[in-house]
């Protein structure tokens, strides 16, 4: 299993969620135990965390390396740190007892936590080098399928203005279509929370193939997408199983396009400004034809 490049500022539980699926068994032994107990890491030794988990000592460095560390006391430096530093946000499950006041504070709250988990978790160089890769394209292919396809249509729309040569895809069908035909100087924008959806792995597999470049918004960094993208911009939604994959992860993909947007503006803001001056006028002077006809 491939380890992560770890972002010094990023949060090691809140990168934990979001790589959980694709942990082994064994690893996820160590994980529970983590999440559980963060305190007892910090003070236990690699021979207790391992009895304690049920595990290998083995298990227990393999499991600091995948997620970047290189080692037990590496790992446990880090993880003091990040609890000394702030508390912990975990979103409320709603019960059968909570009334309108609190389902809505509990799902505004989640919304807030993700939002600001993401932050913590996302990797500005990355986004930055993704964002350079747009701009330098000679097309630029926004993919997700079922629940990511809205987000494609947005993302399509904002690099519109920039002068982006981009087209969304939404289904399986045509996504492998237009990716047969993918080369070099194009880029592949894959959006999958989960990372494992086969139509949006198999055409990010098949654009890299064929020299493109793929940039992935997911909340798994070590999912299938992941391990097949040249950059991958994780985000963090921990959405309680009542909400999953609900508006909270939409929100988190939703705000990385519009990081990539923002940092291209800044790159380009002659040409952002002139294209909106010419929009802003066809659609002042009505120039939409196709209204007369109703």
């Amino acid at each position: 299993m491939p380890s992560l490049n770890r972002d010094p500022q990023g949060s090691i539980l809140i990168r934990l969620r979001g790589l959980y699926p694709s942990l082994k068994t064994a690893l996820q032994k160590v994980a529970d135990l983590i999440q559980r107990q963060p305190e007892m890491a910090i003070y236990a030794s690699v021979n207790a965390v391992a009895a304690a988990a049920g595990v290998s000592e083995a298990t227990v460095m393999r499991f600091c390396r995948t997620l970047g560390f290189k080692g037990f006391q590496d790992f446990k430096i880090c993880l003091a740190r990040e609890l000394t530093a702030a508390p912990q946000f975990s979103p409320e499950e709603m019960g059968a007892e909570d009334d309108a006041v609190n389902i809505v504070r509990k799902v505004f709250q989640g919304g807030s936590a993700a939002l600001q988990d993401t932050l913590q978790v996302l990797d500005a160089e990355a986004a930055q080098q993704a964002a350079q890769a747009l701009l330098q394209a000679r097309r630029a292919l926004i993919v997700g399928l079922d629940d990511a396809a809205p987000l494609v249509s947005y993302a399509v729309n904002r690099f519109f203005l920039l002068g982006i040569d981009a087209h969304g895809y939404t289904d399986g069908y045509n996504l492998l279509m237009a990716v047969s035909l993918a080369g070099p100087q194009d880029v592949l924008l894959a959006i999958s929370h989960l990372g494992g959806t086969r139509e949006v792995v198999e055409a990010a597999q098949l654009a890299r193939d064929a020299g493109a470049r793929v940039i992935a918004i997911t909340n798994n960094p070590l999912a299938p997408l992941s391990r097949v993208s040249n950059l991958v911009l994780v985000t963090a939604s921990q959405e309680t199983p009542t909400q999953q994959q609900g508006m909270a992860s939409f929100l988190c993909q939703a705000f990385v396009i519009d990081c990539l947007f923002a940092l291209m503006v800044q790159a380009r803001p002659q040409q952002v400004q002139e294209n909106h001056v010419r929009i802003l006028k066809v659609i002042s002077q009505g120039n939409l034809n196709f209204r007369r006809a109703f």
